[in-house]
């Protein structure tokens, strides 16, 4: 009898060990989980603040480039413009010049004239000199007036690419501070349900910081862009 008792206390010894051995080991598995769960979450908020930094600086550099690009091609379409006015400048004067030649000759032999070519000639041409000196100060003021206005909106667009940058630092540092704050509060929970509601709070922050890069990405790559002035240089001067 006193051998049934025995053995029925070292069998209840034995299924208590069990258990508690069960408990520690369920324990530490859950631990594990969670530190792995933990390295994991920081591994991917790493890369993703990676990605955005990297995907923040292609958009800048984008911006510039095609800032850079507007401006050439707007700088190339004034030269065009300028060499077109000049040229068709060119022809309407040689037109004319041509014009009152004939018509001096017409006049002359209807008067019975000799045709006082040197003096026709030569008042054609004063008068063309003139016109053309003021076509090139007319020229010359409008390029310079569209120089003006080019360097105006690209120091606009340098100043807001330098707020924009600004304020994308500004934020990327609130919002690193935050996550070292959740991250002590974190080391210092002392329950899986505030560890928990942590991580939720930290997984809610990132996502909408990652979220608010991504839509700011569009808006910087859209830019202040540098349009040349598509008036006439000639000003709408009528030669």
């Amino acid at each position: 009898m006193s051998d049934r008792r025995e053995n029925s206390v070292l069998f209840s010894l034995r299924e208590l060990r069990s258990i508690e051995e069960d408990r520690v080991k369920q324990e530490e598995d859950a631990e594990r989980d969670r530190i792995e769960a933990e390295r994991r979450a920081r591994e991917d908020e790493i890369r993703r603040a990676k990605e955005a930094e990297e995907a923040r600086i292609r958009a800048a550099e984008d911006k510039v480039r095609r800032e850079k690009e507007e401006k050439e091609r707007a700088e190339r379409d004034a030269q065009l413009r300028l060499q077109e006015s000049e040229r068709r400048a060119q022809i309407e004067a040689a037109t004319k010049l041509e014009q009152a030649r004939i018509e001096a000759e017409a006049r002359a032999k209807m008067e019975g004239k000799k045709f006082p070519t040197g003096q026709v000639v030569g008042g054609v041409l004063a008068l063309f000199i003139a016109g053309g000196g003021f076509m090139a100060y007319a020229l010359h003021s409008k390029q310079v007036e569209h120089e003006r206005e080019l360097q105006v909106a690209q120091q606009k667009a340098d100043a807001d690419r330098k707020a924009a940058a600004a304020a994308a630092e500004a934020e990327h540092k609130k919002f690193e501070a935050e996550m070292a704050e959740m991250k002590s509060a974190l080391a210092k929970a002392s329950t899986e349900a505030e560890r928990a509601a942590i991580q939720k709070r930290m997984a809610d922050a990132n996502s909408a910081h990652h979220s608010s890069a991504k839509n700011d990405a569009p808006k910087k790559a859209g830019g202040t862009k540098i349009k040349g002035n598509s008036n006439d240089p000639l000003g709408g001067l009528d030669l």
